[in-house]
């Protein structure tokens, strides 16, 4: 079973009522799909669910691996109690892999998607000051880790979903702008993020985590993107 339900956490401020939509469809979603995966005679063979580098929150330039703990704040602590709900899964004899996902690079959507439009016209740039560290995988290597996951018996427990070259903020807008052909020069002040969304800007879309897959390149995962801008350059001649 894959399981890859949860709403969008960057799509808008976090109003209180926000939040509670985000935290219904990410841990009480997770705790229905494992109550109702109890109560069945016929369980699968393995659970693969999506989790988020969210949970390091902001830790500046240090390298975050499967290993490191939470971080502060509203995302961290929901992540937390999210990965806790599948795991129970693994008291059914379900053997559970949690991918802990950064920015999917795909061309039918997500972060990407929202990116695209001031980038075309050549108004993109970094958010911020640039400085962050963004943790990215291409659609192809989630997918294949994905695959990767169900298919090995040995794989289990939690996986950073991240490739293996994270790039800061300012890295990852000039490297758009290259694929587009575009400048990509104008800064979004953080003090213009925040008082359009408030507490998200800071968890969300400023926040640094240089996230690594030390798990899945010690067991043998292969990346087929490793690198920013031939990904960026796949996915936008798709």
């Amino acid at each position: 079973m894959v399981h890859l339900a949860g709403r969008n956490v960057a799509s808008r401020r976090w109003t209180a009522a926000e939040k509670a939509e985000i935290t219904q469809s990410r841990i009480v979603g997770s705790r229905t799909l494992v109550d109702w995966l109890g109560r069945r005679a016929q369980k699968p063979a393995v659970l693969v669910a999506a989790s988020a580098t969210g949970l390091y929150g902001d830790r500046g330039d240090e390298v975050c691996a499967e290993d490191t703990p939470p971080g502060a704040g509203f995302l961290a602590g929901l992540v937390a109690d999210w990965e806790a709900e599948l795991q129970r899964a693994a008291g059914l004899g379900i053997r559970v892999v949690i991918l802990r996902l950064g920015i999917v690079l795909s061309p039918d959507g997500g972060a990407l998607g929202k990116m695209l439009p001031p980038f075309r016209l050549g108004l993109g740039g970094p958010m911020g000051d640039g400085r962050q560290w963004q943790p990215w995988i291409h659609i192809d290597d989630a997918v294949g880790m994905i695959s990767w996951a169900l298919d090995e018996p040995s794989v289990s427990g939690t996986y950073n979903a991240v490739a293996p070259n994270p790039a800061r903020q300012a890295v990852l807008a000039r490297a758009l702008g290259a694929a587009l052909g575009r400048p990509a020069f104008l800064p979004v002040p953080a003090l213009a993020l925040r008082l359009l969304f408030g507490e998200m800007a800071d968890e969300a879309l400023l926040v640094s985590t240089r996230a690594a897959p030390r798990r899945a390149l010690a067991e043998g995962f292969v990346f087929r993107w490793p690198d920013l801008e031939p990904a960026l350059e796949d996915i936008l001649g798709q």
